[in-house]
């Protein structure tokens, strides 16, 4: 009997203790956040902080025993998932705040900062920010950074029982899944043209071959658009749609294409939209070659059109397979590059151009007699001039 009232007793005491630490946490979680405590809080970014690793030379979950004299700390930030939220901040010491790589505010010492994230992606135009919190002698512990949705001083406090939570998977945003389906595509293509055309696959991606000034007068060369030149020229409008695809997540819209584009935000919509630029690029291809005739034909530059357009599509597709690649790769370990890709790609890209321009200038000038005033003359409203002018417009 004296054993069955004491643990009775036992049992008592213990369900008493638990109710008291559920209320607690309960009046803990219904309590404000932020200046005033006028926010409720929506998340914290108290465990999501990272820093650059020079060993890895990538960034990395922040550990406190291993990185407690860092005095920069990262984070990604999700517009999708806190519209509506504001963004809230605080430090007892002095902080900067750099957004993608770029110095934005100053933060002072012992005061909320405040953004709207609504604000913030209007600016920005992108759905994710890299944001970078710096200070002199600052530690992961002495920073706060939430998202808090504004109190209403009318609205009744809402309790919510264990019962009325849900937990929900993230969802995945739908342009990943497009980036991963469109590099098997391409992948796939690449895997179809060293089986298909090995030959002309060994010519084309051949950097030897691309650096050969004196080229020969082959039937490979002079038939730019037979069925193995072709399939390249395809490939190439692939690889260049699938980059320009993920330039235009980041809200870029290079050369105004987005008014002939599907605005629908599905993998269908955007696979679509990849061909589409495909086909597009496809065409400014052919467009290209008959702008080489007619010009190398007032010129008259016997045998050159060929060679000249052999040689674009050669270093183009060598060049852009390396881009894919290191896309491919920056996704794995470097995800912020892609959120800043047209930043990244501007100067890689001009200095391409300058450096085919070079190549074909010593291509042709091997292969004619011509004076260099007549060539440079060519080169330039065949390739200099274009170049400007689309760079110009794609900014």
């Amino acid at each position: 009997m004296g054993t069955s009232n004491s643990h009775r007793f036992l049992v008592l005491k213990l369900s008493v203790i638990l109710l008291i630490s559920v209320f607690s946490v309960e009046r803990i979680s219904a309590k404000g956040v932020g200046p005033a405590e006028g926010y409720y809080l929506v998340h914290d970014y108290h465990d999501d902080w990272q820093i650059y690793d020079e060993g890895y030379k990538a960034y990395v979950p922040y550990v406190r025993e291993r990185h407690q004299e860092y005095s920069s700390f990262s984070l990604f930030f999700d517009f999708e998932n806190y519209k509506g939220y504001k963004l809230l901040f605080y430090s007892k010491k002095e902080n900067y705040l750099f957004i993608d790589a770029s110095l934005q505010k100053k933060l002072p010492a012992d005061v909320w900062t405040i953004m709207d994230v609504d604000s913030l992606q209007k600016v920005y135009r992108k759905t994710r920010l890299f944001l970078t919190f710096y200070g002199i002698n600052t530690n992961a512990e002495d920073l706060k950074v939430i998202v808090g949705n504004k109190i209403s001083k009318t609205e009744r406090s809402i309790e919510l029982t264990e019962y009325q939570l849900t937990v929900r998977p993230k969802a995945i945003p739908v342009f990943n899944n497009f980036f991963v389906l469109g590099l098997v595509f391409l992948l796939i293509c690449y895997a179809f043209l060293y089986n298909f055309q090995p030959k002309t696959f060994e010519r084309y991606y051949n950097f030897q071959d691309l650096l050969t000034i004196n080229v020969r007068d082959d039937s490979f060369v002079n038939k730019p658009f037979d069925l193995g030149n072709l399939l390249f020229v395809i490939n190439l409008s692939f690889t260049l749609a699938y980059l320009f695809m993920i330039i235009r997540n980041e809200e870029t819209d290079l050369f105004n294409v987005s008014n002939i584009l599907n605005e629908e935000e599905t993998v269908l919509g955007l696979f679509l939209n990849f061909i589409a630029i495909a086909i597009l690029i496809f065409i400014a291809l052919i467009i290209k070659y008959l702008s080489l005739a007619i010009l190398s034909n007032l010129y008259r530059f016997d045998n050159v059109t060929n060679v000249h357009f052999f040689k674009i599509m050669q270093a183009s597709s060598i060049f852009f397979l390396l881009v894919l690649f290191l896309v491919s790769y920056s996704a794995i370990s470097y995800p912020f590059i892609l959120q800043n890709f047209e930043k990244y790609l501007l100067i890689p890209v001009v200095i391409f151009f300058i450096l085919r321009l070079l190549l074909i200038y010593f291509t042709i000038n091997k292969l004619t007699s011509l004076k260099n005033l007549y060539l440079f003359s060519y080169l330039c409203i065949v390739e200099l001039i274009p170049v400007i002018i689309g760079i110009r417009f794609a900014l």
